[in-house]
Order: C-alpha cells, then structure tokens, then sequence
C-alpha cells in the first residue's frame, strides 16, 4: 500500500444513482480492480470492476458507479497486485420527498501555509456532502509558512500542477476527509494563478510563464485528474458549471465565477470601467443557463454556489484611509477613492443586478435562493443581497472562512482586524463576520428553513474535530419575505452512521515541527513589526520637527 495506494481514495459528484471513485496507483502498474459494498468490512458487495491506468491521466483512476440506491452510504476499495487500498465512504443523493440534507463547506487551503486540519475537523462531522468553494491549491511559490510548496516554483506546467495537487492529497488530513465524505467542488484564482480572469492573470507574464490559453489548459487538466467533475462536454472542459438536484428539497448551483466568462477586473489597465453594464463575470451561456435554473421554482430552493461573494464589501473608511492602499486588506483595492475588493461581485455590479433581478423573478414565482461562498479567508451572514428598485433583500448568503490561508484581517498589519469589524458593524446587511479564524460551515436544509453553522478550527490541535468551536448560527425561513436571518444558536445533532473500518489516517508526521516553525514566525512577524512602527514614528517625528523648523524660519 505504501507505494500503490499513497494518495488513498476519494469520491465526487453524487447523484442519486452514481457517484465517482478515484485512486492513484504507483507508475509500474496499469490496472485496478474496485469493489462497492453496503458495509464498512465489504462483505454486501452491489458493485465491482476492472480500470486501467496510464501517464496520460497521471495513473490515476476514475470509476463512475451506478446503479446505485439513492440516500445510502456504501464503502469502496481499490485493489493491485494483491495490496488493497485504504476503505473509503461514500454516499449518494436523496430522491424524491427529503426532509433534511447536511452540506460541508470549505475553502481556501494553502498547504505552506498552516496544516489542513480544518479537513480533519470536518472528517469527524457527518455531512451528506462536501462542498469545496475553490482554491484547493495554491499556485503560487512561496514559502508563505512554514510549510514549502512542491515544487517549490510558482506552478505553470501540467507537471507542476500535477505536483501541486498530489502534494495536497498525500496530506493525511486532506486524505480524512475524502476518505469519510463526497466532494463536489468548484474552481478559483489560486487553482490557476491569482486574480485570474478568462484572458489572464495579475501574476501571469507571459513572457515569463508562457500563453495564458496553455497555462489554464494544464491546470484544467490536472484539475480534472484529481478531482474530477461531471463535465457538460468533454470537448470544452473548462466548462463546468453545473447542478444536482437534492431530491425535491434544493437545487444545487454549482457556479464557475472565475475564468470562462470573467472579465478583467476593474482595477486592471485596460479594463472596462466598474460601471460599464457590459462587464461580465459569468459569460452569455453561463448566463442564460443560470437564468433558467433560477426560473425553475419545483424546488423550494435554489443553493447558488459563487467562489466569490455576491454580496457588498466595500470598506467606508474615512477619507483619508482611502488612499493608503498599504492599510487596504488582502485582495482590496483603492478604485477612485473607494475601498473595493474589485476580484469580488462588487467589481461587477451589472451582472450582480441582473442576478438580483432574476433572484426576485424566483421569489415571485415562490421559490427562494440561499448564495454560498468563500474567497475572503472570513465568515459572513449577509441578508442580501439587496434589490436597488426598492431596497428589499432577494437572498441570504453565507461565506465560508479558510482552511489554512491567513485570515483576511490577519494577512497585512496586526489590529486590522478592528478596523474591519466595525465597518461590518456599519453594514445593514451583514448580520455577523469574523475575519481572523479559519475553520468550516455546516449548512443544513430542510422544507422550511436553511440554515449555516461556523465552526472555527485551529489546524495545529492535535484534535481539531474535539477543539472546534462553534462560533455562530443563523437560519432563514422559506415563508418570510423579504428574507432574512435569524439567530440560531442549536448546536444540532449530527446523524448517526457507521464510520470507516479502520478510522482515519494520523495527522500529519511533521505537526510538532509545523508548530515550532510557527512560533518562530510570529516571533520574528512581532519583531517585524515593532522596527517597522519605530522607523514609522521616526518618520513622523522628523516631519514634524522639518514643518516645525520652517514655520520658525518664517
């Protein structure tokens, strides 16, 4: 198993009759037999089978099951040369009348930069589904951690994003987590290059890394070795918005916010002004296939999954805060005197009034839209966004914190923090945020209410499933309109089902020098920033004393 079976197993797009298995076998061999079964020791066996292998998929295997009893968990394990694999769990989507579904959400996961044990804490919960909002790597070089990149350059190259990912899945705390849940899963900046957009990147030189087209090819193709979709078309693979239906409760929206329609960001050279109506995010076809999603009212609700959040962020600091772009958080921008996270739908806002548009046109119908998200490394409730016409909000929102990025009010200068919870406190529509801990969302939905619970995590626990924290609740009802949110505080039970055979995988070997690595960090960070002030305030003194020195020559 150590040289077969050293990325584990994992499962994706559920539906209520298939799934998709996944394993990676060693170079030297070429096939794998597979078998699906009701129990965790693999004695009710439903399903089995022979795959193959080769390096044009980077040996790695992917077997979509069917036939397969909807709202049932079944337990899968691939085989070769006599070694077996770990035994994996999976579960398929309800059909018909359903009464409560669990989603898992997380995103954000930059392997430098801390473990990924907000994957663990989420391994220990019982979720029917994961849903990873984007960035399940990072392309970037680093090191931003303690932790190095492999390869330790910035990825470009299909081998270099092959690399990125099998770094990620050899993690034992990512492998927790799909070895106990499904995953579905949508892209962001940092699976191809940061602030991407259907025409480039801010860290792409072409020059340097090579056409942006060959670069988002290899990505794309990487992607889709190791955590496989359902594609719309095979012929078009960096097409990939697609939806599940979740019996006749919701329909899961699975958005792609980042490249195929994406325009460049407003703040770029060359870009098309914030306010020109004719800026995209989404693309005509993508466009035209959500509308009619949204259109579709037989279910009660509509789970729209953005990687970027749909509601407001702009910052009202004071004036002359504005135009120290140095203070601006992680990913903000100083557009014309406004503080603006421009990589966000705020940089687009006619395409975010026509989905506030066709949100309404759903309510009207008597359908209602919960918006998912992620990005901004920090947890919002947003009861929004809100309809220009008459200031009413069409939709909640929930964004889901980081796994192990820095968090947003952690990334820059100590004590941002509070500069950012009270502008939140300054924003009608933002029912609670926290922007300094990492962690994951449970979501839940029923006929009657959705519901999302953050749990913070710290990677570095020993036990972050036991040290996890609940850190807020809010739920939204179908039959209030306009909606809004509302304070939940029950902790709600999780349900019970048989785990794996053998349980999970130990964390990962390097944690006590991952933790050692990190207090001489933020040691060195403190001291950082105490020269940085000193040379600051010494600035300010000798300006001071200049303006003063004028002022007695006059």
């Amino acid at each position: 198993m150590a040289v077969l079976f050293t990325h584990a197993v994992a499962s994706f797009e559920p539906s209520a009759s298939s799934v998709l298995l996944w394993t990676r076998l060693g170079e030297a061999t070429s096939s794998v037999t597979w078998v699906v079964a009701l129990d965790p020791h693999l004695d009710v066996v439903v399903a089995r089978g022979t795959s193959a292998a080769d390096a044009a998929s980077d040996f790695t295997v992917v077997v979509e099951v069917g036939d397969l009893e909807a709202a049932t968990s079944y337990w899968y394990r691939f085989s070769a040369g006599g070694v077996h694999s770990p035994v994996g769990r999976t579960r398929t989507l309800p059909l018909g009348p359903v009464d409560r579904f669990r989603l898992g959400t997380v995103c954000c996961a930059h392997f430098a930069e801390a473990p990924l044990g907000v994957y663990r804490a989420l391994a220990e919960r019982e979720v029917d589904l994961v849903l990873h909002l984007g960035d399940y790597i990072y392309e970037e070089a680093g090191p931003h951690g303690p932790r190095r990149h492999e390869p330790s350059h910035e990825a470009v190259t299909l081998d270099d994003y092959r690399r990125r990912l099998a770094q990620v899945r050899a993690d034992p705390d990512a492998q927790a987590l799909h070895l106990r849940h499904p995953m579905v899963a949508i892209w962001d900046d940092h699976d191809f290059c940061d602030n991407a957009w259907s025409g480039g990147a801010k860290r792409h030189d072409p020059s340097e890394h090579g056409p942006w087209s060959d670069r988002v090819a290899s990505a794309a193709r990487a992607r889709q070795e190791w955590l496989p979709v359902r594609r719309r078309d095979n012929a078009r693979p960096l097409e990939t918005w697609r939806s599940a239906a979740i019996g006749d409760l919701a329909e899961l929206i699975l958005l792609d916010t980042r490249l195929v329609g994406r325009d460049r960001q407003a703040g770029d050279d060359g870009a098309k002004l914030l306010d020109d109506p004719h800026r995209s995010l989404l693309g005509d076809e993508q466009r035209s296939w959500l509308a009619e999603g949204l259109a579709d009212t037989s279910r009660t609700w509509a789970i729209v999954a953005s990687g970027v959040v749909v509601n407001e962020l702009e910052l009202h600091w004071p004036r002359p805060l504005r135009w120290m772009s140095g203070l601006a958080p992680s990913g903000y921008a100083i557009l014309d005197g406004r503080v603006m996270h421009d990589d966000q739908w705020d940089g687009y806002p006619a395409e975010r009034n026509w989905l506030i548009r066709r949100m309404r046109e759903r309510a009207d119908g008597g359908g209602r839209t919960v918006l998912l998200s992620g990005d901004v490394h920090s947890s919002w409730a947003f009861t929004g966004p809100i309809d220009p016409l008459d200031g009413q909000a069409v939709a909640v929102e929930f964004t889901t914190p980081a796994v192990s990025s820095a968090a947003m009010g952690r990334a820059r200068y100590p004590g941002l923090w509070r500069l950012l919870d009270r502008e939140a406190d300054r924003m009608n529509h933002v029912a609670w945020c926290d922007v300094t801990n990492r962690g994951y969302a449970i979501v839940e939905i029923t006929p009657r209410h959705v519901s999302s619970h953050w749990w913070f995590v710290h990677p570095y626990d020993e036990d972050p499933a036991t040290e996890a924290e609940l850190a807020a609740g809010f739920t939204t009802a179908r039959d209030e309109w306009p909606p809004h949110l509302e304070v939940d505080t029950r902790r709600g039970a999780d349900p019970d089902r048989p785990g794996l055979p053998t349980g999970l995988p130990a964390r990962p070997a390097d944690l006590g020098r991952l933790r050692r690595r990190r207090r001489i960090r933020i040691g060195a960070k403190a001291f950082g920033t105490a020269v940085g002030a000193i040379a600051m305030l010494s600035v300010v003194v000798a300006s001071i004393g200049h303006l003063a020195r004028r002022c007695r020559r006059r």
